[in-house]
């Protein structure tokens, strides 16, 4: 009795085994013919640029198990950056790099994703961020030995430009020469011509980094392997005249403001007249691109005369005005014309620029709220498909095991699953609803922020433009004192727009650990006498400033980096001559008496100097010590300022070694201390 048991039992594990074989070959083959039909369907949305499409096929492929979780990721991050829709694009492609490489098509969307990914984190100055995916995502395709493709080399430039940026512009060298022999092995490789415009594409990358950080003799080097690399391309038989036109305009403008840097201005001249004869530059592009050059090289008018096509191609393009837009071309546009002395194009222009800050604004709060809208929804869906490929997989399962084997074990299984599909999903949402609750209150400090830098930006463009219409009036007489304060304010106003801008690049930079390079030796004096120069503290009529140096400082020098130094120094002088403003000085007999003063002390202790800088203005209380450091953050509203000039001075003297705090036991005022180690 118990052998006849023992048959059957052996009898009907053998038929589940086999039965569940031919299920699994049967649901294979159905999985394969799905996924051909699905890349096909998303290919042909790609040629059509049917984004929205891309994005659709892509959740329904993925949900029915036709397309890899990795490539269907990989696929609507795509979609939504070419939607300009850069959050959700951002959040698709960290989905991808954070999956489990299972196969060959896997390993190649991994550095697809991990490629766009860095690449949209560096546009965004997040230069920690980019590197904490590209150097993962490098190390990763080493071990896989997945190297000869221009994913690969790609990551390296990133890595590259980060290095550059964060000033190790040895290591930046490094990465960029690896860059630059994966470009040749993958062109060596494979002899598609898409290989050469991607690899000429990561070299213009390069050269562009290197010119925009200055170091202009390691850029006139990368122009000799772009210069060869296009020889290279002009040699191929499917090699385009027109793509070969336009890149030969762009080697011969960077040429020419690689060599305006280094100061040999008859050769920049020279190879800016070589662009000039190409097709490309006289396209709306190309002059946009010229204008570059002519603008570093102080020739106003033909600027201003090439930054005529500027409101074409943004209507041409149907671009949409960001900041980032305002940044690159309509400042510039403004003041090419101001130093053309063209007082009608710049009243326009500034006017110009008011109105689009505006719908910049607008469109940024709708873009905000609609990302994070359809990333709540995303997830939502997430959570959905998880539930439905659990609930197909359970389904399989009773069917080929409690059919056949225990339908009390196969329900215990049941409940105990659905359990803890059930604990997961409460997990998952109360990680949702504290994700939701931290984008809203992002979500409000940046409208904040955009407000603020709203109304900084316009205060100077509007009293620019009040002078601009004073000195154009036909009616109005001014002496030659009168016109030296017009030309003062228009100069101090476009400095102040251009400040501002440069504030707002800094605080990328805010959150990064990367220590600064101490390549420079100089006096602690020197240091305290250019931040003085830029903060213009003592020029500033409401107070009176004074310098206190300790004896031991006429001669002491210390390694440190000299820009950033005085960069730091000059935000605490500048924060100093700010809060001591006109308004809180006392009146007495009807008349403000100037009864302010600051003073910057300057010492030696324990080994470290020591900048302190002290004011009689409005102070901060004790509890405020730490938060008055945090980004955005203005204790007193009635001031102008953005709330982040203290948070990229204490960013920059941590990553010198060194440290800013509030001396919270002075009470007539603020007194901030500034160490710097010797």
């Amino acid at each position: 009795m118990k052998q006849k048991r023992y048959h059957i039992t052996r009898f009907l594990l053998v038929f589940v085994v086999i039965f569940a074989a031919l299920s699994s070959c049967q649901e294979h083959k159905q999985v394969g013919l799905r996924s051909s039909e699905a890349d096909s369907l998303i290919n042909v949305a790609y040629k059509l640029r049917d984004y929205e499409r891309i994005v659709s096929l892509a959740d329904l492929h993925q949900q029915t198990g036709a397309l890899s979780d990795m490539k269907a990721y990989y696929w609507r991050g795509y979609a939504y950056s070419r939607l300009r829709r850069m959050r959700q694009a951002e959040v698709e492609w960290k989905q991808a790099v954070a999956r489990n490489i299972e196969n060959a098509e896997d390993l190649e969307y991994y550095s697809k994703s991990a490629n766009r990914l860095a690449g949209l984190l560096y546009i965004k100055y997040d230069y920690e961020a980019t590197m904490r995916v590209a150097m993962p995502a490098i190390k990763l395709l080493n071990e896989k030995q997945y190297t000869q493709n221009t994913d690969y080399a790609n990551l390296l430039t990133f890595i590259g430009n980060c290095q550059l940026k964060l000033g190790n512009t040895k290591d930046a060298a490094i990465s960029y020469n690896d860059a630059y022999q994966c470009y040749l092995q993958v062109i060596d490789a494979n002899d598609e011509i898409s290989n050469y415009t991607s690899s000429i594409v990561g070299i213009i990358t390069i050269t562009d980094a290197y010119i925009q950080t200055s170091h202009f003799q390691e850029a006139f080097e990368w122009l000799d392997r772009f210069d060869s690399l296009l020889l290279r391309y002009r040699q191929h038989p499917m090699a385009d005249d027109a793509y070969l036109d336009k890149q030969s305009a762009r080697l011969n403008l960077y040429k020419a403001c690689v060599l305006l840097g280094l100061n040999r201005n008859a050769e920049a001249e020279r190879a800016y007249q070589m662009a000039e004869r190409t097709q490309y530059a006289k396209t709306g592009d190309g002059q946009l691109e010229s204008a570059k050059y002519l603008m570093a090289a102080h020739r106003w008018t033909e600027a201003a005369d090439k930054y005529k096509v500027l409101e074409k191609q943004i209507n041409r393009y149907d671009i949409r005005i960001t900041f980032d837009i305002v940044t690159a071309y309509l400042l510039p546009k403004f003041r090419a014309e101001v130093g053309a002395h063209r007082q009608d194009s710049a009243i326009s222009t500034g006017k110009w620029i008011s109105n689009l800050l505006d719908s910049a604004i607008v469109w940024e709060r709708k873009n905000d709220a609609l990302e994070l809208a359809t990333i709540y929804d995303t997830q939502l869906k997430e959570t959905e498909i998880m539930e439905q490929q659990a609930s197909l997989s359970h389904q399989r399962f009773l069917t080929t095991v409690i059919t056949l084997v225990l339908v009390v074990f196969g329900f215990v299984l049941f409940i105990y699953f659905r359990h803890r599909a059930a604990r997961r999903l409460e997990t998952a949402y109360h990680h949702l609803e504290i994700a939701n609750a931290r984008a809203e209150e992002s979500s409000r400090m940046k409208s904040d922020f955009i407000q603020q830098i709203s109304h900084e930006i316009r205060t100077p463009l509007n009293i620019l433009s009040g002078f601009t219409q004073v000195i154009t009036s036909p009616n109005v007489q001014l002496d030659d004192e009168e016109m030296a304060d017009v030309r003062r304010q228009i100069i101090d106003n476009t400095n102040r727009i251009t400040n501002l801008v440069n504030k707002m690049l800094e605080l990328s930079d805010v959150k990064s650990q990367t220590v600064i390079e101490k390549s420079d030796t100089i006096s602690a004096l020197q240091i305290a006498t250019d931040a003085i120069d830029i903060s213009g503290i003592r020029l500033a009529a409401h107070l009176t400033f004074t310098v206190e140096e300790s004896a031991d400082m006429k001669d002491l020098t210390l390694a440190t980096n000299h820009s950033a130094a005085v960069r730091a120094l000059s935000l605490l002088l500048d924060n100093a001559r700010k809060f001591t403003a006109p308004a809180e000085a006392k009146q007495q007999q009807g008349e403000f008496v100037n009864n302010q003063r600051a003073v910057l002390r300057i010492a030696l202790v324990d080994n470290h100097v020591v900048f302190t800088v002290e004011d009689t203005g409005i102070g901060v209380l004790p509890s405020e010590s730490e938060r008055i450091f945090d980004e955005f953050v203005q204790l007193d509203e009635y001031y102008n300022g953005t709330g982040i000039g203290l948070t990229v001075a204490r960013s920059i003297a941590r990553r010198l070694g060194g440290d800013i705090k509030l001396d919270t036991t002075y009470t007539s005022g603020a007194r901030f201390v500034f160490t710097l180690p010797v």
